[in-house]
């Protein structure tokens, strides 16, 4: 009896674990080059993978030394034998604003009471060719150029 009630408890114990672990996130983060220059883009993606239905949205890095010139989000939700698949992405193209080592640091997302993080980045940006533009100052327009 001690037996069927100790495999019963295992049984138990081990079907918790699965169920847990199945609805485990992952962050992945990715940049297309980690050299450049001033007169170039770096894109910056993130992708989000849950089992679960509702993500929270990811605390995303602050991209210091860059001006976000663009951002785009994208979701996907899948069925596969019963089993939920969620996958958020986020894109953002990024222009260097000076020369210099510059670091991105992981994005992360609280889940269950687990902290989850993605890669951090170390980003070297080398004087181009063309004058940069002054960074952009929130709430001041920036000035119109013809061609």
């Amino acid at each position: 009896m001690k037996k069927i009630i100790s495999v019963f408890i295992t049984g138990i114990f081990v079907f918790i674990f699965f169920a847990y672990a199945s609805a485990e996130i992952s962050l992945k983060a990715e940049v297309d080059k980690k050299q450049l220059n001033t007169d170039e883009t770096v894109t910056y993606k993130l992708a989000l993978t849950s089992s679960e239905k509702n993500i929270p949205q990811p605390q995303m890095p602050k991209f210091g030394g860059f001006r976000i010139l663009s951002q785009a989000q994208s979701s996907t939700v899948t069925f596969n034998n019963s089993k939920l698949k969620s996958i958020l992405i986020f894109a953002y193209i990024l222009a260097p604003e000076a020369a210099g080592k510059y670091k991105i640091e992981p994005a992360q997302i609280k889940a269950k009471n687990v902290q989850y993080q993605s890669e951090a980045f170390e980003i070297e940006v080398t004087p181009g060719e063309k004058p940069l533009l002054p960074p952009e100052e929130p709430g001041k327009e920036q000035p119109k150029t013809t061609l």
